[in-house]
C-alpha cells in the first residue's frame, strides 16, 4: 500500500470520529480538570494523536500565567501532521515518539495526560516509569480508559458478546470466517487496581481512581466499530471495511432484539502524584 493509501485508510477507520460525542470531551475535561492546575509549566499530552485532547488541555490554561508549554507525544507522523495543522496555539508544540522511551523526548514536565490509550502499550510498567522519569517530585499524571476490566456496567456484558456474535454471523453470511489466531493489537485489560498498583510500583501514588458511566449511542457505537484498533480486536483476520460493515450489521440486529437505543460503559479515570 502506497503511503497516501495508507494515510486513506488511517483516516477512514480513525478513531476520531469517536473523539466528536459529547460524553468523550465530558470524559477527557473531568480529568484534565483534576491535574492541570496553576504552576504545572510544562505539560505533556502523551498519545496525543490528532490534538483533541491537546485542544481541551490549551482551553483550560488558556487564561494562565506565565503561560505554559504544552507539548504533545504520538508515535504516528501522520497524527502529529494533523495536529499542527489543526493547532495554531503558540503554547504547544508537537514531537513523534513513543510512549516507551518518553524521557529520550522531553527532559522533565510538571504533568503528563495520557488520555484514551493505555490499554494499548504493552509493557504498562516501562510506560510508567518513563512517565515518573519527566515528572519533578509531586508532579501529576492523568490517564483514562474504557478498556478495562470494568468497564462494561453491570448487567450489560451480555450486550457487547452478542454484538460480536451476530457480527461474525454476518461475515459468515458472506463467506468470510474470523481467524482467531489472527494478528491483534495487543491490548490487555486491567481492572483499577491492578493499575494503581502499577502506579505505585513506578513511583506514582494514585490519589483518584474513579469510574464514570457514560451512555454509548447508537451513532457512537457505530463510530467505535468503524476505528480499525476495535476492529481488529473484535474480529481477528478480518480486512477492515468487511469488519466494520459486519460490526455495524450486528449492532442493528443486537440493538433491535434488545430493544435499546444505547448502552451505558464506564470510563476508568486515574489521577497520581510523582513521589
Amino acid at each position: 500500500m502506497t503511503t497516501l493509501g495508507h494515510e486513506a485508510e488511517e483516516d477512514r477507520f480513525s478513531f476520531t470520529p469517536f473523539t466528536r460525542h459529547p460524553f468523550f470531551t465530558q470524559v477527557n475535561r473531568w480529568i484534565i480538570d483534576k491535574v492541570i492546575c496553576p504552576g504545572r509549566q510544562v505539560i505533556v499530552d502523551l498519545g496525543c494523536g490528532p490534538g483533541a485532547v491537546t485542544q481541551l488541555i490549551l482551553e483550560r490554561v488558556r487564561t494562565q500565567q506565565p503561560p505554559p508549554r504544552v507539548i504533545g507525544v504520538d508515535p504516528s507522523s501522520s497524527a502529529i501532521a494533523k495536529a499542527r495543522t489543526a493547532i495554531s496555539s503558540k503554547l504547544a508544540e508537537f514531537v513523534q515518539g513513543s510512549a516507551e522511551w518518553l524521557s529520550k523526548l522531553v527532559s522533565s514536565a510538571d504533568a503528563v495526560v495520557f488520555l484514551n490509550a493505555i490499554h494499548l502499550v504493552p509493557n504498562k510498567a516501562q510506560v510508567l516509569g518513563e512517565i515518573r522519569r519527566v515528572l519533578h517530585p509531586g508532579g501529576g499524571l492523568a490517564f483514562n480508559s474504557t478498556f478495562f476490566n470494568g468497564a462494561y456496567v453491570e448487567g450489560t456484558s451480555g450486550f457487547w458478546r452478542r454484538w460480536i456474535v451476530r457480527s461474525v454471523q454476518a461475515l459468515k453470511e458472506k463467506g468470510i470466517e474470523v481467524k482467531h489466531n489472527g494478528k491483534t493489537t495487543a491490548m490487555e485489560w486491567l481492572t483499577p487496581e491492578q493499575y494503581g498498583a502499577l502506579c505505585q510500583a513506578a513511583g506514582l501514588k494514585p490519589t483518584t481512581i474513579e469510574l464514570l458511566r457514560v451512555d454509548m449511542t447508537r451513532q457512537a457505537l457505530i463510530d467505535i466499530g468503524h476505528f480499525s484498533l476495535f476492529i481488529e480486536g473484535a474480529l481477528p483476520g478480518v480486512p477492515l471495511e468487511e469488519g466494520a460493515r459486519a460490526l455495524e450489521v450486528g449492532l442493528e440486529r443486537t440493538m433491535e432484539e434488545l430493544k435499546v437505543e444505547s448502552v451505558p460503559r464506564n470510563w476508568m479515570e486515574v489521577v497520581a502524584e510523582a513521589v
